[in-house]
C-alpha cells in the first residue's frame, strides 16, 4: 500500500470516527433530515441538513447524521423549507372578535367554538409564539393555555395606565395598575393608596405577574368632541422606564398619533405598539412624499432604534365594516367556527352602525383607504433609513369581524409586501426581531440547538413568495408535528 492510498484511508477513517461521536438519546425525539432551513439572521439556505428534537428542545442542528439511541420518528423534508415558527407580538386572546360582552353571554355556543378554535387558527398560519399585549379578562388568558394544542403564550400584565387614561379596564382589581400623577385632577376612589399607585409599584406588581413587557399608553383620545384622556408627563414616563427596565422588562407604549409619537420618541420607550397613522393635517402628496412634519418624527424612533410595531391591519380591519365582500372570503372558514361567521353575516350592518353610525360607507372607506396609505408610507420609510420593524397585528383590534385570528397575520404580511418591505425583513420582523425586542430569543427566533422546538415545514420559500407564508405543509409546536389541514376549523367541524 502507497503512502498516498494509506493517508486517504486515514482520512475517511478519521471522518468515519467523527460522525460517529455525534450521539443523541431521546426519550420522545424527531429527527427531519435532508432539511433547507432558512436563517432569518442572514437569510442563508443551509441545505440537506439534519435536525433533531427531543420533547420540546431542539437537540441537534447540523449538516452530520447523527447517531440516535431511543425513541424517535423520521420524517423526510427534502425539496420543503423549514424556518421557525412566527411570532405575533401583539394580539388579544381574551375576547371573541367583534361580540360585545352582551353578545358574548347571548351566545354561548358561538363563543365556546371559537374559543376552542382560536389556539388553531393561530397555529394554521404559523404563529407559534403569541404575546397577548393587555387583556380586561386575564382569567382567560388560563383558558386559552389550557388547551391541548396551542401557541406559546406570553403576556404583559394589567397595563400601567395614567389614572382615568385610556386604556384602563382593570378597575375592578383589588388594586388596579393604573398609575397616579400629581399634576392631573381626576377623581382617583378613596379606597385605593397612592403608593400603591407610583411606577415603582406598578412595575413591580406587573413583574411578579409573570409578565415580560410594561405596557402603557399615550393617547389622548379619538373624539375631538369629548374631554382628552389624561396623558403621561415626561418625568412619569421616564421614572416607568426605569423601573420596567430595573425589573428587566422591556417597556411597550401605545400610540398612533403624532403628538403620541413624538412624545414617546423623545422618552425613548423600547417599542411603540402603533404606527404613525393620524398625521392630523397633513396629507401624502401626490408622489407619495411624507411630509417633513412626519419624518422628523420617525426619525428619532430610528436614531433611538425604537421598535416600530406597523400594525396594518387595524386601519384595515376596521375598513371591512363598510363591505361585505370579506366575509366571503374562503380563507376565514378556515380560522372562525361556521356559526360566527353565520353571525356575522346576519349581523354586518348592525355592527357598522355600532362602529361608524350613520355614516356614508364610500366616505368611511375612502377615509381608511387614506390612513392605511399613510401607515404603510411610514412603514417603507422605516424600512429604508434601516428602522427597527416588529412584526405585531393588534388581532383583534376593535369591534370589528375584520381581523380574524391568524389569517390577520399573513394579511398583514401581504400589507407590509404592498408597503415596499422587502421579504427577507418580514420573515426578520416576526422571528428573530421579534425575539430580540422582547428578550426571548434564547428560546425563539432561529432554528438552533437549545430552542424550543417550534418549527414550520413550507413548500415554498418566503423569501422568493410572499405566499409561502400560507404555504405551510406542517407545524411542529413543543416538538408535536401537526399536519396543517387538522388545525383548519373547517377541517375540524367535518
Amino acid at each position: 500500500m502507497n503512502k498516498t492510498t494509506s493517508l486517504i484511508l486515514l482520512c475517511l477513517i478519521t471522518i468515519s470516527c467523527k460522525t460517529s461521536k455525534i450521539e443523541i438519546s431521546l426519550k420522545n425525539g424527531l429527527l427531519l433530515e435532508n432539511a433547507t432551513i432558512i436563517s432569518p439572521e442572514n437569510q442563508t439556505l443551509t441545505n440537506e441538513s439534519y435536525i433533531v428534537t427531543d420533547g420540546d428542545e431542539i437537540k441537534y442542528v447540523g449538516t452530520d447524521k447523527p447517531n440516535l439511541i431511543g425513541d424517535f420518528k423520521t420524517i423526510d423534508v427534502k425539496g420543503k423549507y423549514i424556518i421557525p415558527g412566527l411570532i405575533d407580538s401583539h394580539v388579544h386572546v381574551t375576547s371573541t372578535d367583534a361580540l360585545t360582552d352582551k353578545e358574548e353571554i347571548e351566545n354561548p355556543e358561538i363563543v365556546n367554538d371559537f374559543r376552542n378554535q382560536l389556539p388553531k387558527s393561530y397555529l394554521y398560519f404559523g404563529y407559534t409564539t403569541l404575546i397577548d399585549l393587555g387583556t380586561a379578562k386575564p382569567k382567560r388568558l388560563s383558558l386559552f393555555n389550557e388547551a391541548k394544542i396551542k401557541p406559546d403564550l406570553y403576556y404583559v400584565g394589567g397595563g400601567a395606565v395614567i389614572g382615568n387614561g385610556y386604556g384602563l379596564t382593570n378597575w375592578n382589581d383589588e388594586i388596579p395598575n393604573f398609575i397616579y400623577q400629581e399634576n392631573e385632577a381626576y377623581p382617583i376612589p378613596k379606597k385605593y393608596n397612592k403608593q400603591n399607585h407610583s411606577p415603582n409599584a406598578v412595575v413591580k406588581r406587573i413583574a411578579e405577574s409573570g409578565a415580560i413587557a410594561v405596557k402603557t399608553y399615550y393617547e389622548p383620545g379619538f373624539d375631538p368632541t369629548k374631554p382628552a384622556f389624561p396623558v403621561p408627563s415626561v418625568q412619569l414616563m421616564s421614572e416607568l422606564k426605569e423601573e420596567t427596565h430595573k425589573n428587566n422588562l422591556v417597556l411597550v407604549a401605545h400610540g398612533n398619533s403624532i403628538e403620541a409619537h413624538r412624545f414617546l420618541g423623545n422618552v425613548d420607550v423600547d417599542i411603540i405598539a402603533h404606527g404613525l397613522w393620524n398625521w392630523e393635517k397633513y396629507r401624502l402628496g401626490n408622489t407619495n412624499e411624507i411630509p417633513k412634519e412626519i419624518t422628523e418624527i420617525l426619525d428619532i424612533e430610528i436614531k433611538n432604534n425604537i421598535g416600530y410595531m406597523p400594525t396594518l391591519q387595524v386601519i384595515n380591519g376596521l375598513r371591512t365594516l363598510a363591505s361585505s365582500d370579506f366575509l366571503n372570503d374562503p380563507e376565514l372558514k378556515n380560522v372562525l367556527p361556521k356559526n360566527l361567521i353565520d353571525y356575522y353575516n346576519e349581523n354586518a350592518n348592525n355592527m357598522y352602525t355600532s362602529v361608524f353610525g350613520d355614516a356614508p360607507k364610500d366616505i368611511i372607506i375612502n377615509n381608511f383607504n387614506r390612513i392605511s396609505n399613510q401607515g404603510k408610507a411610514d412603514l417603507k420609510y422605516m424600512n429604508d433609513h434601516n428602522g427597527l420593524i416588529l412584526f405585531g397585528t393588534d388581532t383583534p383590534s376593535s369591534p370589528t369581524y375584520g381581523n380574524p385570528p391568524g389569517y390577520n397575520g399573513y394579511l398583514e404580511m401581504l400589507e407590509m409586501k404592498n408597503a415596499g418591505i422587502p421579504l427577507s425583513k418580514i420573515f426578520t420582523s416576526a422571528t428573530i426581531e421579534n425575539a430580540k425586542a422582547f428578550k426571548l430569543d434564547n428560546l425563539y427566533g432561529t432554528v438552533e440547538k437549545g430552542k424550543k422546538a417550534n418549527i414550520l415545514l413550507l413548500d415554498k420559500n418566503p423569501l422568493k413568495d410572499i405566499s409561502a407564508y400560507n404555504s405551510i405543509i406542517k407545524v411542529i409546536i413543543g416538538g408535536k408535528v401537526i399536519n396543517r389541514n387538522h388545525l383548519s376549523a373547517y377541517k375540524t367541524e367535518e
